[in-house]
């Protein structure tokens, strides 16, 4: 991404709010599965960045959820699809990542079963993108694992794998370190696009981010 040091600054603190309203809810007892985590951690993604101004980039930000018959867990490699859209200084780029998601603590013990489930999830992630990743949701903080990452390990906790906080993840995303630019809609305004894509990858949940600059308005009293 271009080097847009102010805007980068702003939106990574934009997501350490995320991350922090999000633990806090956990500490609280207010939220405790990974589904419900994971419904806050977008909500107030939604709620932080849509309809707000960054560095002079104006972001919108929707969110869609599977609630139907057929949205039973083992359908699904991916908790959530995270696309992103910018179009910002003559600078334009669409493109994503898949992300499952556990709640374990670094101390905790990780069944064998329940790894290899997960090895599954991410499999199923890998196959459709090499973009694919575990977000762990912890008392502490959140970190995220590579997928490839998993397939590839021992059954352990997956805390034992290399990660990055969430922070640095989205930095990088943001800075296009990470991302597939296969993961895109046609329409990111229109709401079936949105479905559709979030059903050829077989997530879950979809959110996405649309930053754009904000048209400049001119004074009718400028006379320059």
């Amino acid at each position: 991404m271009f080097a847009n040091k102010k805007l980068i600054a702003n939106i990574i603190s934009n997501i350490g709010k995320v991350e922090k309203q999000t633990l806090e809810a956990m500490r609280d007892g207010r939220i405790e599965q990974e589904p419900a985590i994971t419904d806050r951690l977008l909500g107030v993604m939604e709620h932080v960045l849509n309809n707000k101004t960054t560095a002079g980039v104006r972001w919108t930000v929707k969110t869609l959820t599977d609630r139907g018959r057929g949205s039973q867990e083992n359908e699904f490699g991916a908790d959530f699809l995270a696309a992103l859209e910018l179009e910002i200084e003559g600078y334009q780029i669409a493109k994503g990542f898949l992300a499952q998601s556990k709640r374990i603590e670094p101390s905790q013990t990780f069944s064998r079963q329940e790894f290899y489930r997960l090895q599954e999830q991410c499999r199923k992630m890998l196959s459709h993108s090499s973009a694919s990743f575990v977000f762990l949701y912890s008392q502490q903080s959140i970190v995220v694992v590579p997928a490839i990452e998993i397939i590839t390990a021992r059954d352990c906790n997956p805390h034992e794998l290399i990660s990055k906080p969430m922070k640095k993840f989205y930095q990088e995303h943001f800075e296009c370190f990470i991302g597939d630019q296969n993961i895109r809609s046609a329409n990111p305004q229109a709401l079936e696009e949105l479905r559709n894509l979030r059903n050829r990858y077989e997530a879950r949940r979809l959110v996405i981010l649309h930053g754009y600059n904000e048209p400049v308005q001119l004074s009718l009293f400028d006379r320059t």
